[in-house]
């Protein structure tokens, strides 16, 4: 690989080098503090002098130059920006938008909060019974059997869209044809696709199928084991539809009802209330409106038919009382009539009255024990029976008053409640609780009603007791009185349980009537607008990822690049002094001082020239030593370069290529590398044999010659001393293109001839590990005057030129009069 950097673009503007005063100022405090004279840079330096020239600072993290690493590749940023708005326009051009839904309700739970009180079943866990309450409610708004019974009355089986190259639409509510299953069964997820021909006849596919029919409305089309049939919607069809497709979908029902639990949301307004927010979000806005509302009707008539059931119940079993009450009472009311006509008696006497008073009380009393043993009856049966399903029926509607039976009535249709609706698994804890509060409460009622059956049966001896005595007193009456007695008792017992049992179910049939939901409807389902994809989010995103995906990649790149890219790098290697800094050369020859002296390069090696004042001083025919750590980093352009600067002004100046093991100096000049510095070293040759003169004055060229096989040995001999020796005599400068020093040690024997030495590192392409090393080695080899030149840089890079500024105060111009110094 050539020495010269790669081309530059000329456009490029690149000022001439000046030294300012406070950095000329920092320049020369370096220098005093590690002077390079010959006579004192070979005194050792004290160890805190080493340690902090050869310790590199920690690394530190710059965000100025992160900074400038960004803006110089503002080009790749902008690119990544412009991409990713591109695909966010389309993002929002393609995207189905997507809305949500809401509605309000209003969970009523004052009974079952009043029930659990102080002696809440759930105590031991901590929660309060409303929220309890309130947790099973919104379990059963989103559970599947409501979901499902809200979709069997919905339209939802059978999904029409209008489908485009990228996304697909739906074409609800205003469909414009309906599909009507008639037999078999439906190929679910089916693709169809029907194409309007004229208004009669249509054209139906499949997609991805050879099933193709011309059919007509209303005509039974038979696909595989099933057949359907296609009616135009009469307030949606019309002739602009003529020629465009209309697909639908038969919807699997499972997965139509795992859609809807996944995409609805139930949730509580506030901490403490018990109004819950039921939320979908989707594409169609008004399926999700029908949907909810739908869902909440069902809800709220759930616990209406439960009232309803609960009150059928009550009628039911007090017809079964009425039956035989209504059949007694017509009897006896029959046989009352045809005694008075027959015996022409219609009143008693006053005595007669009065037993009948005590009578019809006692018959009364007789009654409703009856009625109370009917009762016990049915709840011991009931209880038998285990049932679950259905609440019992509640003792005050037969006109049972007793406080203890009617508290674990309560209690037990209060649980059973809460068991089914209870969402969760057998196994949940909280159900577990509720099955061992019911089966507690239930043998709590079977000792209770065992206790109230017994009092029953008593009461009932006593009653029958005193109807005997009674009955004692009235056999003293006339007989045609006692018989009288006897029909009118009947018929007044019948007419009074038979009006008791009217007034009862008169009072189911209008609490039947009257009854209303438990829970209310706040806000019907209403949308909220477009929720997805929201414009200025979206191309928030574009920015940050057109921002974040390149500069990530710049600074993973960096952190994996193990090449020197700017000059704060350099410095966390070494704290040497930078010397100068040669911008990228576009030129076709390596002698751009010398061809083209108003460049930027040219002025470059000018200021170079100028800098290195510094290290020589006063030295008389210095020599300065030209290495790299590995090849291609352009020490061989340096040194031509370097020499030509020193001979345009006026400073004779000898190029010498101690480069033995790769010399390529020669070609440069067009001359001729038959003899040169190996020829010299083995005394094949005079030095006035092996000098050369260019085609520019002042300027003359030592090629190295042909390669030895031992350049190594040649190098570090007395030969080579006395050749330095003599070419101090005879020229103002000695430019040394020397071996890459990190590479073989050929150039460690010259470099201690050397006043200076320049170690090159190219931008880009110098490793940093080798470069550390190289470094390391020079120390051990005690390298006189060592100063790094930065070659190769980029300076359209934004990086760069902060590096270099920052580092030295430096300002570039653009060179147009082509002068040189």
């Amino acid at each position: 690989m050539s020495d010269k950097t790669h081309p530059d673009n000329e456009s490029d503007p690149f000022a001439r080098v000046s030294l300012t005063d406070g950095a000329a100022a920092s320049f020369m405090d370096k220098i005093i503090e590690h002077p390079t004279k010959p006579h004192t840079m070979q005194q050792p330096m004290s160890q805190e002098t080493v340690r902090h020239r050869q310790s590199p600072p920690q690394d530190e993290i710059n965000l100025t130059r992160i900074l400038y690493m960004v803006l110089g590749h503002w080009y790749l940023i902008l690119l990544a920006i412009t991409i990713a708005f591109a695909g966010a326009y389309l993002y929002l051009r393609y995207k189905l938008p997507v809305y949500r839904v809401s509605a309000t309700v209003m969970i009523e739970d004052e009974t079952y909060a009043s029930y659990y009180g102080s002696e809440s079943l759930l105590e031991g866990f901590g929660l309060q019974p409303v929220s309890n309450i309130l947790d099973n409610q919104i379990q059963i708004l989103s559970s599947y059997t409501l979901v499902s019974k809200a979709l069997d009355e919905l339209p939802f089986d059978i999904n029409y869209f209008y489908k485009g190259r990228i996304r697909s639409s739906s074409t609800y509510p205003n469909d414009p044809i309906t599909v009507i299953p008639d037999s078999g069964s439906m190929p679910l997820n089916t693709e169809f696709a029907l194409e309007y021909l004229d208004n009669n006849s249509f054209k139906l596919s499949v997609e991805e199928s050879d099933f193709a029919v011309v059919a007509y409305f209303g005509a039974k089309i038979p696909y595989k084991n099933s057949s359907f049939t296609v009616l135009p919607h009469p307030e949606n069809w019309n002739d602009r539809l003529k020629g465009q497709k209309i697909h639908f979908v038969f919807e699997d029902r499972e997965g139509l009802i795992a859609s809807y639990q996944s995409r609805l949301n139930v949730e509580t307004t506030s901490d403490y209330g018990t109004i819950v927010k039921l939320s979908l979000e989707g594409t169609n806005k008004e399926k999700d409106r029908d949907f909810l509302n739908k869902l909440i009707e069902k809800f709220l008539n759930s616990s209406l038919e439960k009232k309803n059931q609960e009150a059928s119940r009550v009628i039911e079993f007090i017809d079964e009382q009425l039956i035989g009450i209504s059949d007694s009472l017509m009897i006896t009311e029959n046989k009352l009539q045809d005694f008075r006509s027959r015996n022409r008696v219609m009143d008693i006497s006053a005595q007669g009255t009065q037993i009948i008073e005590q009578a019809v009380k006692l018959e009364d009393e007789k009654a409703r024990l009856i009625l109370e043993a009917n009762y016990y009856d049915y709840l011991t049966k009931y209880l038998a029976e285990g049932s679950t399903q259905e609440t019992p029926v509640a003792p005050a509607t037969m006109g049972i008053t007793d406080p203890m039976l009617t508290r674990l009535v309560e209690e037990l249709a209060t649980l059973q409640t809460e068991y089914l609706s209870g969402p969760t698994s057998e196994r949940n804890p909280i159900m577990v609780q509720l099955s061992v509060k019911i089966k507690n409460t239930q043998q709590s009622l079977r000792e209770t009603l065992k206790n109230l059956i017994q009092a029953n049966q008593i009461a009932q001896s006593e009653n029958s007791e005193q109807i005997r005595t009674l009955n004692t007193e009235a056999a003293g009456l006339p007989v045609t009185e006692q018989q009288l007695l006897g029909f009118e008792r009947k018929y007044k017992l019948n007419d009074e349980l038979y009006t008791f049992l009217l007034e009862k179910r008169a009072e189911g049939q209008i609490q039947k009537a009257s009854n209303t939901p438990d829970n209310e409807l706040v806000d019907p389902a209403r949308s909220e607008g477009q929720i997805a994809p929201k414009a200025q989010r979206v191309y928030l995103m574009a920015l940050m990822l057109g921002l974040g995906v390149p500069v990530s990649l710049l600074l993973v790149a960096d952190f994996f690049n193990n090449k020197v890219t700017s000059e704060d790098e350099l410095r966390r290697i070494t704290s040497l002094p930078v010397t100068g800094h040669i911008p990228h050369s576009d030129f076709e020859k390596q002698t751009v001082v010398l061809s083209e002296p108003g460049s930027g390069v040219a002025e470059s090696f000018r200021s170079l020239r100028t800098r290195l004042q510094f290290f020589i001083r006063e030295t008389r025919s210095p020599v300065i030593l030209v290495t790299s750590s590995m090849p291609g980093e352009g020490k061989t352009f340096t040194a031509i370069n370097l020499a030509s600067a020193y001979s345009i002004s006026g400073k004779k100046s000898v190029i010498v290529g101690f480069d033995l093991r790769k010399p390529k100096l020669y070609s440069d000049f067009n001359l001729s590398n038959e003899s040169g510095v190996s020829t010299y070293l083995i005394g094949k040759h005079s030095l006035k044999e092996i000098i050369q003169t260019t085609e520019f004055p002042n300027l003359h060229l030592i090629t190295a010659g042909p390669i030895p096989p031992n350049p190594a040995e040649l190098a570090s001999s007395e030969k080579t001393k006395e050749l330095i020796r003599d070419l101090k005599k005879l020229y103002d400068y000695i430019i040394i293109d020397s071996a890459p020093i990190g590479t073989v040690s050929d150039s460690y024997a010259v470099a201690q001839m050397a006043d200076a030495t320049l170690l090159i590192v190219r931008h880009g392409k110098t490793i940093k590990n080798l470069l550390q090393s190289t470094l390391t080695e020079a120390k051990a080899n005690e390298v006189k005057g060592l100063s790094v030149l930065i070659n190769d840089m980029d300076m359209r890079s934004i990086a760069y030129r902060y590096s270099y500024y920052y580092g030295y105060g430096y300002k570039y111009e653009k060179e147009k009069s082509g002068k040189s110094l």
